[in-house]
């Protein structure tokens, strides 16, 4: 038992953080847009303020290096990019074909697809960074001490679940995210997509031993949202918001059967569970 009272703590000081940093934000910004960049920082903020607090003068060297950001995990790009895009996409394609939204394009020709491709190109790089400021506290630092309590799988529904919650202070309080649809529709929806997305990017983490991955996976749903978003356009009321998006039913579903599929099968989930406490790895290294 007493093995275990070191990552509680360090669990439930990481989540009183930025559970409290969150609904600061959403109050003392409902309205700013601004209010998106600092919620995306917050979990790295509570992971700092955790490596001068609770963590050993000794450790904290070696806490930043077990958080991923070292190692590039090369081979998990693929996945990283394509399950994301297949997922979110097919949402705003069942979105099309139930008549829940209409295909708006604007104005394409052979001139614009090369800067389309461009700006496509330059929203899957230059965001993932920026996307890091949360996955460095999710799957970096609060995955692997779940992971020291609980299971592998339960460790990865479990840190989904918290990063869900974690949005809610932006969804119900704030005016700059997740807008479309009622209230306790949307807020439930996204919570339960979070989580079940969250499952994939465990995997990610654990089976490249980076952060990198996840980034990327997070990153590439964002952009397919936002591309949705403006190509899509809602048949009626919030009909769009409730079938593809963050809130959508057909989200939702796609990422359940993820889940599900690499809570069942995965091999990376097949091993004993290792300490956080792991040695350093080679830098870039695939």
């Amino acid at each position: 038992m007493k093995t275990l009272q070191k990552p509680l703590r360090e669990v439930a000081a990481y989540l009183a953080i930025t559970y409290v940093l969150a609904l600061l934000i959403a109050f003392a910004l409902p309205n700013a847009h601004f209010n998106l960049l600092l919620s995306v920082m917050v979990p790295t903020v509570a992971v700092g303020i955790l490596t001068f607090t609770i963590t050993p003068r000794g450790s904290r060297r070696r806490l930043w290096r077990e958080i991923g950001l070292n190692r590039a995990g090369f081979r998990s790009w693929p996945a990283a990019i394509l399950v994301p895009l297949l997922l979110c996409g097919g949402a705003y394609g069942t979105a099309l074909l139930i008549g829940a939204g209409r295909l708006h394009l604007g104005e394409i020709s052979a001139a614009t697809v090369p800067g389309w491709a461009i700006n496509f190109a330059i929203a899957l790089v230059v965001p993932t960074v920026i996307i890091l400021g949360e996955e460095i506290g999710w799957r970096g630092y609060l995955l692997p001490r779940f992971q020291q309590v609980t299971g592998r799988r339960r460790a990865a529904v479990a840190t989904g679940f918290a990063h869900g919650l974690f949005h809610l202070p932006l969804i119900l309080i704030a005016t700059t995210y997740d807008t479309g649809g009622a209230r306790w529709i949307v807020a439930p929806s996204a919570v339960l997509t979070i989580t079940a997305a969250g499952v994939l990017y465990a995997w990610l983490r654990d089976r490249s031993n980076s952060v990198w991955p996840v980034a990327i996976a997070h990153n590439a749903a964002n952009t397919v949202f936002d591309l949705g978003a403006s190509a899509v356009v809602a048949t009626s009321g919030s009909s769009l918001a409730y079938v593809a998006g963050e809130t959508g039913f057909a989200t939702l579903g796609a990422c359940v059967v993820v889940a599900v599929v690499l809570l069942r099968w995965a091999r990376v989930w097949r091993a004993p569970v290792e300490a956080v406490e792991q040695q350093p790895v080679a830098a870039l290294h695939a």
